[in-house]
């Protein structure tokens, strides 16, 4: 084969075989529902039918003709024109496909199922080792999906996948692990010990997130770009764990002493003074405890109280989670609990699955009712009438469902929290807590 036609044979190759591997027709056995057509026009090759184009066509034309001797094509020919018995399109039928993924492979083409094999051997061997059933059941589902080629399962196109199924191998391993619980470290510690590699989980993070978030039945329904900091929740840390509140207490720390209210407009504690925090507020007999998912309304609203003193003559603490809070912050504020038995808690979040999702973990983890504040079902219902982003098809089922599991909680928050979802899928929007 000259070198002349090596990179036009491959070309052809390579558009006719990625078209076939995004179509209905890819892993299913004959007849196929349509062939897969490439036509040989301005349209698909503008260069070649440009007017200094001729070489470039005469090479397509020369490589498909090649390509139709080794049996890898069939081409349909111009039947009247100037271009008559010229080549109009190349097809490849249930006929052409071995040779053509034959004759691919042998210039540098990989096909899809080289990454749906090794997708598959690898959650397959994974499913063996996951310490959780509900990882267990999703790799299952991992190992389905790249067997039957039905990546939607796992929220990836086939030419997505194509492009980074390497990526998902390391991104597995991690999630796998992640779900059985890691001794909390700093990202590159804990891909280190994964990976013997630092670097390697920082640079497949948005894989595991995504992973996580359909394989974890916490996250169902959360989509993967809102939970962008949810590895904090697997004790997987990129930044320093901190304690953000606003509030007043005397914090004792070694021989320290620390205002509270001091820290404006916020106090960004150390996790690590956590013993102390709660002690502090236990002291002054905290009576309410507001955490907040976002930091602009949680500035916003201590802004509004007044300021961190304002707050504490009231009696009240507010606590940034961002997000889905972290263990060391769940932690203290189960610690809290405890100790402050007297006080209220409640939860102000966005009106979508996200906010919901992170009122039911906080309301699991501290085992005790938190009231939603403000993202109440009235208030939805009025800002609903001013738009809002549409909920997704399995966003709607995700709300569904966590109402179905927190009605057989007992609790006063109980009856509101269904009336929110239920207000979230009468007018079908989701709205962030900013447009309080």
């Amino acid at each position: 084969m000259s070198a002349t036609t090596r990179s036009p044979r491959r070309e052809l190759l390579a558009r006719l075989l990625e078209s076939h591997e995004r179509s209905v027709s890819y892993g299913r056995s004959t007849p196929w529902p349509r062939e897969v057509i490439l036509r040989l026009d301005a349209r698909t090759f503008p260069d070649a039918f440009a007017p200094e184009g001729r070489e470039r066509r005469a090479a397509l034309v020369a490589a498909a003709g090649e390509l139709e001797a080794a049996g890898c094509v069939r081409i349909v020919r111009h039947a009247r024109g100037p271009l008559v018995g010229e080549p109009k399109e190349l097809r490849i039928g249930p006929a052409e496909i071995v040779p053509a993924y034959e004759a691919a492979q042998a210039l540098g083409y990989e096909p899809l199922a080289v990454g749906l094999a090794a997708v598959e051997r690898h959650a397959a061997r994974l499913q063996a080792e996951a310490g959780v059933a509900w990882m267990r059941s999703f790799l299952e589902t991992v190992a389905t999906s790249a067997r039957t080629a039905d990546l939607s399962l796992i929220g990836m196109s086939r030419q997505r996948f194509k492009h980074e199924w390497r990526d998902l191998i390391p991104a597995l391993t991690a999630a796998v692990a992640l779900a059985a619980g890691v001794t909390p470290a700093w990202e590159r510690v804990v891909s280190e010990r994964l990976f013997r590699d630092s670097k390697m989980l920082g640079r497949v993070r948005s894989h595991i997130v995504a992973l996580l978030v359909r394989a974890d039945p916490r996250w169902e329904g959360v989509p993967p770009e809102e939970a962008t900091e949810l590895l904090e929740a697997y004790g997987v840390r990129r930044k320093p764990g901190l304690i953000r509140c606003a509030g007043a207490a005397m914090l004792r720390v070694g021989d320290a002493v620390y205002r509270l209210e001091d820290f404006t407009p916020a106090a960004h504690l150390p996790d690590s003074w956590a013993g102390a925090w709660v002690e502090a507020l236990a002291e002054v007999k905290i009576r309410q405890v507001t955490t907040v998912e976002n930091e602009y309304p949680f500035l916003a609203y201590v802004e509004e109280a007044g300021g961190p003193a304002a707050l504490g003559a009231r009696g009240e603490v507010a606590v940034y989670t961002a997000g889905f809070p972290t263990p060391a912050l769940v932690a203290a504020l189960s610690l809290l609990s405890e100790r402050a038995t007297e006080a209220s808690f409640r939860h102000w979040g966005d009106a979508d699955v996200g906010g919901m999702r992170i009122w039911w973990f906080l309301r699991s983890r501290l085992r005790r009712p938190i009231a939603l504040f403000r993202t109440t079902a009235e208030w939805i219902s009025t800002e609903a009438t001013r738009g809002g982003r549409s909920l997704s098809g399995i966003e709607r089922a995700a709300l569904e469902r966590l109402r179905a599991e927190i009605e057989t909680a007992g609790g006063t928050d109980v009856p509101s929290a269904c009336e929110a979802i239920a207000a979230l899928l009468r007018y079908g929007v989701k709205i962030e807590q900013e447009r309080y």
